[in-house]
């Protein structure tokens, strides 16, 4: 079960074609900086290989926006620095919710002994690239949010530091990279993400019926500037019509108060396919045929604007 929007996350990226993901030294300090100021972010922990980054973070939006934004900025720091137009980060992530209570202490504790497991350092402690040497710390910086571990460690604040430093000499680490792992599979527990969704908050906005309704009325739309018939654009086996006229007409949908969870449920589609779909937009249709048909679009709801709101209300 994957889980989107709001929480905690485990974080694993790779380099893109196998490609390394850090090329100089400066490359991993930016990457560190990119994810502690990343808006609406808090980075917990970290540990990052000249291949791979993991990293712990506790997102308040979808964590699929945030690796897009982390993506983009990796291949803008790129640009800067070999003068070259590369994806640097793979379209493929390891991405898991996290219970915190249960499983952020043994969490941040197995990526701050993974250079150990990986045979690149002796011990934790001396490895550069990981928040471990800053959880050793009495004094803390600001960018990162270690205290969510660390509380769950004991209650003295005083003796956070010390505290970790001794169960980090008897931690004995669970590789979590075993899909067998125990601590792995609870971390993506289906009973727990199901408890999760549950007492999350609906958010407020259009009814389904509205959106079903829109659907319509931005699909005539977009079959008449591309001169589709409107039959067949919602079956997947008409492919060239289906892959032209769906896409935009979610893209125009999610310009109003529709909400991604609620077209992956009328579209019956995965978010994945979806996010994938409104990046290669631009790529698909010059800026010009996007502007008309927005433009177009606004109309359509200017014009129907005072049923809609009365119906909201």
């Amino acid at each position: 079960m994957i889980l989107n929007g709001a929480g905690t996350y485990l974080f694993t990226v790779h380099g893109a074609k196998n490609a390394p993901l850090f090329r100089s030294v400066f490359e991993y300090e930016y990457f560190r900086k990119i994810l502690a100021q990343e808006t609406d972010c808090q980075l917990i922990a970290y540990v990052f290989s000249e291949y791979q980054a993991s990293w712990v973070m506790r997102c308040d939006q979808d964590w699929q926006i945030i690796l897009d934004n982390i993506r983009a900025q990796m291949q803008e720091l790129h640009f800067k620095l070999w003068h070259k137009h590369q994806q640097i980060i793979s379209e493929s992530a390891d991405v898991v919710f996290i219970e915190e209570d249960r499983y952020l202490v043994p969490l941040v504790m197995e990526l701050h002994h993974w250079p150990v497991r990986k045979g690149l350092v002796v011990s934790p402690e001396v490895y550069s690239w990981s928040s471990d040497q800053y959880y050793r710390s009495h004094e803390q910086p600001a960018w990162l949010a270690s205290h969510h571990m660390l509380k769950r460690m004991t209650k003295q604040r005083m003796n956070t530091a010390l505290r970790y430093e001794r169960i980090m000499e008897q931690f004995s680490p669970w590789d979590i990279e075993l899909s067998k792992n125990h601590l792995y599979q609870a971390l993506a527990s289906n009973a727990y993400i199901t408890l999760h969704l549950r007492n999350k908050k609906t958010p407020t906005g259009l009814s389904d019926t509205q959106i079903i309704e829109m659907r319509e009325q931005a699909e005539k739309i977009i079959c008449d500037f591309l001169g589709a018939p409107i039959e067949q654009v919602r079956h997947p086996r008409f492919r060239r019509q289906y892959y032209q006229v769906e896409p935009l007409t979610i893209w125009l949908l999610l310009q109003t108060n529709c909400s991604i969870s609620q077209l992956t449920y009328i579209f019956d589609l995965d978010e994945t396919i979806i996010q994938g779909w409104l990046r290669s937009l631009s790529s698909h249709h010059p800026e010009s045929f996007l502007t008309r048909i927005q433009q177009a679009w606004q109309e359509q709801l200017h014009i129907k604007e005072p049923q809609v709101l009365s119906e909201v209300s």
